[in-house]
């Protein structure tokens, strides 16, 4: 899992107080732990939304799914906001068959949720 502060983050673009975690290829039980610590350290920081690139994510078993919404649960009680971006066609259709993407909202790319208010 890779962690991209803002001012590092390519083309300028506002992401004000976002912050994007990149994740890896296979989001399961051996590094979802990891992916929900990171995140919660930057959502007690204050941040405003976090953005979770699934670029490079192709595979997301039953743990990843339970972080990914113990996450979303954590933002909403902390007056934050959590994105997902760039879902692979494998990836997204675990969301149609599991319907959890009517619980996230999910954008073509970073750039497209960090412009996106918080």
């Amino acid at each position: 899992m890779l962690f991209i502060p803002d001012d590092e983050y390519e083309r300028g673009m506002n992401m004000n107080d976002s912050q994007i975690i990149r994740v890896e290829e296979r989001l399961d039980s051996g590094n979802a732990g990891e992916l929900k610590i990171k995140a919660s350290e930057l959502i007690a920081s204050g941040t405003g939304k976090l953005i979770l690139d699934l670029t490079d994510t192709k595979f997301i078993d039953s743990i990843g799914l339970g972080a990914l919404v113990s996450i979303l649960k954590q933002t909403a009680q902390n007056d934050s906001k959590v994105v997902l971006t760039s879902l692979s066609p494998q990836v997204r259709q675990i969301f149609e068959l599991t319907r959890l993407y009517r619980l996230f909202d999910i954008y073509e790319s970073p750039e497209d949720a960090g412009g996106v208010a918080g």
